[in-house]
């Protein structure tokens, strides 16, 4: 095993679709707010519903607080994931499975209970939104 490939994460081509819908919404929002071009209705195409507008900025909005340093996002044109946004799209995937103890194993050494909490309670909230135009 090469430290290439310990420090691979995966590529957007090789991830669920619902979780590239996730990581390209992350990566919209930063650079619309960063240009002054953000909207709503552009983030709704994004994610495949309007439905998931606010509970994607409140997920983000509590991973963002909780986050021990800022969020790390790839740009738009990397095709793989960075490590932040491939646990962000595990936090979300725990929360859709409804697997409280898994997603708390993947950030309780960085992340108080609170914090948790807060996240967790967000992201079943928009997964619950998400899921739906998946199955």
């Amino acid at each position: 095993m090469t430290l290439h490939t310990l420090l691979a994460t995966p590529n957007l081509d090789d991830v669920a679709a619902i979780h590239a819908r996730l990581v390209c919404a992350m990566r919209y929002v930063h650079l619309a707010r960063c240009e002054g071009k953000y909207s709503c209705r552009t983030l709704a195409a994004q994610i495949g519903t309007p439905d998931a507008v606010r509970p994607f900025h409140v997920f983000m909005d509590e991973a963002g607080r909780a986050w021990p340093e800022p969020i790390a996002l790839n740009r738009p044109c990397q095709m793989a994931l960075s490590y932040d946004e491939m646990l962000l799209v595990d936090l979300c995937t725990a929360a859709a499975r409804n697997e409280r103890g898994v997603f708390d194993e993947l950030v309780e050494d960085m992340i108080g209970r609170a914090g948790r909490n807060s996240i967790w309670t967000a992201a079943r909230r928009l997964m619950s939104t998400v899921v739906v135009i998946v199955r």
